[in-house]
């Protein structure tokens, strides 16, 4: 028999409710002791279906992606008629700033995908 109630869904340790969601995630500090965060856009529908992840700005140099992002966001086409989108516009925030590549302890972020199992 086919179920049409929605799987609980968590992201940072906030339960993710049917509409929209803004999360902020503190990614770093500087030395400042600023608090840098990344913003978590997620679109959910009251309709199960699939989840769609947006990802953009994993290299600082490369902004394309962070506009295309940013305009989807805006034109409100990150919300699904089913299913679940998640945008975050940009992944490598020190890079973004510095326009390079890797953070700045010279780490590419794409070459630490998919990690490992034990996290």
């Amino acid at each position: 028999m086919k179920t049409n109630h929605l799987a609980p869904l968590t992201i940072l340790n906030q339960p993710i409710s049917v509409g929209k969601t803004i999360l902020h995630f503190d990614f770093a500090k500087l030395h400042t002791r600023t608090s840098i965060e990344v913003p978590i856009i997620i679109e959910r529908s009251k309709k199960p279906g699939p989840t769609l992840l947006l990802l953009a700005g994993i290299h600082g140099d490369e902004v394309n992606g962070v506009e295309i992002v940013r305009q989807i966001i805006a034109k409100k086409y990150n919300k699904p008629e089913a299913g679940t989108i998640i945008c975050i516009p940009v992944m490598n925030v020190f890079g973004f700033l510095n326009l390079e590549r890797q953070f700045p302890d010279g780490r590419d972020l794409n070459r630490v995908f998919p990690g490992s199992s034990k996290g």
